[in-house]
């Protein structure tokens, strides 16, 4: 497959749809016409925000290799930026998947729909898969340009303690995407609660598909890395894992860990991460006086290493889908003490895989993690819990098939193919695509 070389994804040549205006794709042609592909089978596309590194982003890094690894044969995949690159960028790459980067020049560009809309005709796209909410809007306008006849969103995040904090224009730019996809995937019951309560989607337009986790990354002994960490063996450790910004909450852990300080002078805290909340977390922290406890790592590529290296996992969230670190510590066989917001009370069994805490309850975070600190025993037994419970229901098999047959089902009502085709890699499917 041939890349849009950098010079044509700049100025992205004009294609003979360069004339559309916006009120034309506002106003999207009734029914589209079945346009007849060349093999390889199925050609997705996935439109992203950016290539940062962040949970969704992860989270459509490890699908897309899923997908190249069991069906590359069938379905061919390109990644689009409708923001900045990033490191992912060449991680895609490395999969073996075309990965381009569209950056917008101000607030919203049509000039990037347009260059969207012309890689999509480039390659022929069948199904836009976007991410993210302005992946959403781009994806979708862009979408309608090239015809492409199937249109899905992976939503990620509960809109309920946030949708009305959004700017009007953001709310209307969403839900006329929301109206033009003909599928919205959930990651948790509660996202697909908030979408059909707060976004007013149809329950049927939704498909619910919880995020998998491979359970071979976690071992469950602990690595040879404490003394690169500064920490020794003895030692308990709280850890948490996330981008630092506001919604996290990590202040509260701060706040919380000072306050149990005294009763156990051996605690230690990892946060693995960056955000533009880095420096003043440093600050708050040397101000609450627990600088020499905690170590901000920064980001970091070997996250099954440092979670083995915790004890205790925390999540201080105020809003949440359902946070893809959290299923991997759960997988790291580690209890777990988390805000009970979103899609985490889906996942944690109070008293059973961990803790659920009132959202920004200082108080109530403290007493949690000293009540599992003085616990090993009992932690320990809530670690294994949890990574039976992800085992039983959030594997990476049971999430990929979850896409396959989306898919597959809107082959068929779109275009008319016999559905499971992809799925059980029938001989010969496409051909008369």
């Amino acid at each position: 497959m041939q890349k849009i070389p950098r010079t044509d994804r700049q100025n992205c040549k004009k294609s003979d749809k360069s004339s559309i205006s916006l009120a034309a794709i506002m106003n999207e042609p009734g029914k589209t016409k079945k346009i007849s592909f060349e093999k390889p089978v199925v050609r997705l596309m996935h439109v992203v925000n950016g290539f940062g590194i962040g949970g969704a982003e992860l989270k459509l890094l490890e699908l897309v290799r899923l997908i190249h690894e069991r069906y590359s044969n069938r379905i061919v995949q390109t990644i689009c930026s409708v923001g900045q690159g990033g490191v992912l960028h060449e991680a895609f790459e490395q999969i073996g998947v075309s990965a381009f980067v569209f950056s917008k020049r101000f607030a919203f560009d049509f000039r990037q729909v347009q260059r969207v809309a012309s890689l999509m005709r480039q390659e022929k796209t069948q199904i836009v898969q976007t991410t993210l909410f302005y992946a959403d809007v781009i994806g979708t306008m862009a979408g309608i340009l090239a015809r492409v006849p199937i249109r899905i969103s992976w939503e990620t995040v509960s809109h309920e303690n946030n949708v009305f904090h959004h700017p009007i224009q953001r709310r209307i730019g969403y839900r006329w995407a929301a109206k033009k996809m003909d599928r919205i995937v959930s990651v948790s019951s509660d996202v697909r609660r908030s979408l059909i309560q707060w976004r007013r989607i149809p329950a049927q337009k939704i498909d619910l598909i919880p995020y998998g986790v491979d359970l071979k990354k976690y071992k469950q002994n602990r690595p040879d890395c404490l003394k690169a960490l500064n920490l020794e063996r003895n030692w308990p450790v709280i850890g948490t894992v996330g981008r630092l910004e506001s919604y996290k909450g990590h202040p509260l852990l701060i706040q919380a860990i000072r306050r149990i300080a005294y009763d156990f002078p051996d605690m230690a805290c990892i946060f693995v991460g960056d955000g533009p909340d880095r420096e003043r977390l440093l600050s708050l922290a040397e101000k609450a006086g627990v600088g020499d406890r905690i170590r901000f790592l920064g980001f970091r590529k070997d996250i099954p290493e440092l979670l083995g290296v915790m004890d205790l996992f925390v999540l201080c969230s105020y809003t949440e889908g359902l946070p893809n670190a959290l299923l991997e510590a759960m997988a790291a066989s580690l209890p777990i003490i988390a805000s009970a917001v979103g899609g985490i009370p889906e996942v944690i069994q109070g008293g059973v895989t961990g803790l659920l805490v009132p959202p920004g309850d200082v108080e109530a975070l403290s007493r949690a993690l000293a009540l599992l600190l003085r616990n090993p025993e009992r932690m320990e037994r809530m670690g294994r819990q949890a990574r039976k419970f992800i085992q039983e229901h959030y594997s990476l098999e049971t999430q990929l098939n979850g896409f396959i047959r989306l898919y597959d089902t809107l082959l068929s009502e779109k275009l008319g193919l016999e559905t499971s085709d992809i799925l059980h890699n029938k001989p010969g499917y496409g051909e008369d695509l």
